[in-house]
C-alpha cells in the first residue's frame, strides 16, 4: 500500500501540531515514513492540541474507516496464510495499522517483519516512527541508528532523527548534527523535500 508524498503540507503548518506521514519513492518494500514537524499525535491529544484537517483520530475510528480496516486486514491475513514468512506482507499489515493510528498493532507487525528481515532500513524506520508515537523516544532513536547503520544514505531515518531529537528529546545539538548530514544528502538526492522549515526550527532563524 503506497501513499502519495505529503511534504507540501508542511510549509503551512505551525510547529506544535501534528501532521501526517510521508513516503518517498516507490520501492519493493513500502518506503519508510518521515515524521512531520511538531508533536506526535499522542502528546498533541494529551496536551489538547488540535490535529490538522484530514489527520486520522488518535483514538477510535469512524464506522467506514473501521470497516475498511477490517477488510484490508482480512485480505492480508489471507495472503499471510499462504505466505507466512513474507516480511513484505507483515510490513504491509503494519502500514495498515499505522494509517489507522493503531500504534501497538503497527508495532507488533513491524516487529514480526523484522524477525524475518532484520536489516531492512524501511521497516526499521517505520517502527521507529511508531515508537515515537508511543512516546518511546530513545527506542525510536535506537531503531533509526540501526537503519542508518544498514544504509547511511537513508534520508527518512536522518530526517526522523532530527525531529525526535529536536521536538521530543530536546537534544538540540544532536538535532543540528543530524540535520547537517541530511543537508549533505539533499545535495545529491532530489527525493529529499525542502528543509527550510526544519532548518528554521533547529537553528532558530
Amino acid at each position: 500500500m503506497h501513499r502519495n508524498p505529503w511534504f507540501t503540507l508542511i510549509l503551512g503548518l505551525i510547529v506544535g501540531i501534528t501532521i501526517g506521514y510521508v513516503l518517498a519513492e516507490r520501492q519493493a518494500v513500502p518506503p519508510a515514513k518521515a515524521i512531520g514537524l511538531g508533536l506526535n499525535p499522542q502528546v498533541a491529544a494529551q496536551q489538547g492540541e488540535e490535529l490538522p484537517d484530514g489527520h486520522p483520530p488518535v483514538d477510535g475510528a469512524s464506522g467506514a474507516d473501521a470497516q475498511r480496516l477490517r477488510q484490508q486486514v482480512a485480505e492480508l491475513e489471507g495472503l499471510l496464510a499462504a505466505n507466512p514468512n513474507d516480511a513484505g506482507l507483515m510490513a504491509a499489515m503494519g502500514n495498515i495499522y499505522f494509517d489507522a493510528s493503531r500504534w501497538p498493532d503497527a508495532r507488533d507487525w513491524y516487529e514480526k517483519a523484522l524477525q524475518v528481515s532484520s536489516g531492512d532500513p524501511n521497516i526499521l524506520t517505520d517502527l521507529a516512527v511508531v515508537y515515537r508515537n508511543l512516546g518511546e523516544f530513545e527506542r525510536s532513536i535506537e531503531l533509526l541508528d540501526r537503519a542508518i547503520a544498514v544504509d547511511s544514505g537513508h534520508w527518512q531515518a536522518w530526517y526522523n532523527k532530527v525531529v525526535v531529537y529536536q521536538f521530543d528529546l530536546h537534544r538540540h545539538d544532536d538535532a543540528a548534527k543530524a540535520l547537517e548530514t541530511l543537508q549533505e544528502l539533499k545535495k545529491s538526492n532530489t527525493a529529499i523535500p525542502d528543509l527550510s522549515g526544519l532548518e528554521q526550527e533547529v537553528h532558530g532563524d
